[in-house]
């Protein structure tokens, strides 16, 4: 596995750190891959520091010195798109849980992903808002969009854009785009959303960014409509924890949430509980895409024919994993990739925080409680 341990990605890397190797054991404890009698499944653990030119170096250093089969990674998306270069030059089987959409817009034969992406999020994220304005009557006149500068935020920058545009109904006032290494403020470009009066604020960021703009959204009193993230900053344990209450009614589009926890079945139940109990914290989405990617990796191991990299791709190929089916798999749908290499089976969610928890809120078959929209004025909140 090859993730961020250090750098602004920690703790995307941090949460598949705790991921993969409770698969792994798992596996390991029952007896190993029985097709191939047995056989241990060992996970390489390398930190790409959240630096591309480390990404490219660590990737080719697990496969040529440790002669890794597969790779698990690299829950960033820009260490993934250089990362998924170096395991295609080798031909090894890659399954990523980072979310930028272009990923696997670029016809890679060995690169997966298990998680939801962008487009999804994004364009799930417009369409929540559009929603609100009917069911409340509060019309939304003009938004901007907010977001790091790598391909995270970049691509989720272009994807928002577009809906807006398809939808056609709001302006687009201004476009903010900075690179979150190198934010130690945010008053700034809150000042610059206050003065244009935007009433729904768009925005993909990492988890330290993240949390210095809703310091300055509250400090400067920007009141919105609505802050939709597509995941991001938000789902991170960090995030709350630093923020409490300031956190709350902010929105989200993702994979999962711990809240969903009751509607699990028992396998999945219980791999939860294990998670808890042995990291001390509850499953944020970025572990679930995690441990939906490891038990791919897995299900692959067990059927390829062979234990080398070709037999593995051709499994990994076919992977199909129904929600149920396996314990590891607690996002309630299962694996399989569609013709691009995408989970198939993947669907977004809209989750705002309340309460400093994040609670299922849209589609309205699977909400937990009701939006609260627009969200309450600062100086109105307790």
């Amino acid at each position: 596995m090859v993730v961020g341990l250090t750098g602004a990605a920690a703790d995307y890397g941090r949460d598949a750190l705790r991921a993969f190797p409770l698969v792994v054991d798992r596996v390991n404890r029952e007896g190993g891959i029985k097709a191939h009698g047995g056989a241990t499944v060992k996970l390489h653990v390398a930190d790409h520091q959240t630096d591309l030119r480390v990404t490219s170096s660590e990737t080719e250093r697990l496969i040529t010195r440790n002669n890794v089969l597969g790779i698990l990674g690299w829950a960033a998306s820009g260490s993934a798109r250089v990362g998924s270069e170096v395991t295609e030059r080798y031909q090894v089987p890659a399954i990523d849980t980072s979310v930028d959409y272009k990923l696997t817009e670029r016809g890679l034969k060995y690169f997966y992903r298990a998680a939801v992406h962008t487009r999804q999020t994004c364009d799930l994220g417009v369409q929540f808002v559009a929603d609100m304005e009917k069911a409340t009557g509060k019309a939304v006149k003009r938004v901007a969009i907010l977001h790091e500068d790598l391909a995270y935020g970049t691509g989720a920058g272009d994807l928002y854009k577009a809906a807006i545009e398809r939808l056609g109904r709001w302006q687009l006032v201004d476009r903010v785009a900075y690179t979150a290494a190198k934010l130690t403020e945010a008053t700034g470009i809150v000042n610059k959303l206050k003065a244009q009066n935007v009433e729904v604020v768009f925005q993909a960021s990492y988890p330290a960014d993240g949390i210095l703009i809703q310091r300055a959204m509250k400090q400067l009193r920007l009141n919105l409509f609505a802050n939709v993230h597509p995941a991001g900053a938000p789902p991170n344990t960090q995030y709350v924890a630093n923020l409490k209450d300031d956190a709350n009614y902010v929105y989200t589009a993702l994979g999962w949430t711990a809240s969903m926890f009751e509607k699990l079945p028992p396998g999945a139940r219980a791999t939860v509980e294990q998670y808890r109990k042995v990291h001390g914290v509850d499953v944020q989405d970025q572990a679930g895409y995690s441990l939906s990617a490891a038990a791919a990796m897995v299900d692959a191991l067990g059927r390829a024919r062979s234990l080398d990299r070709a037999a593995l791709w051709e499994a990994v190929k076919t992977v199909d994993i129904s929600f149920g089916k396996d314990p590891s798999i607690i996002i309630p749908y299962g694996v399989k990739w569609d013709e691009k290499h995408d989970n198939a089976k993947a669907q977004a969610i809209m989750t705002q925080i309340s309460d400093q928890k994040l609670v299922v809120v849209y589609p309205k078959d699977l909400a937990q409680k009701n939006p609260v929209f627009p969200a309450p004025k600062w100086e109105e909140r307790a």
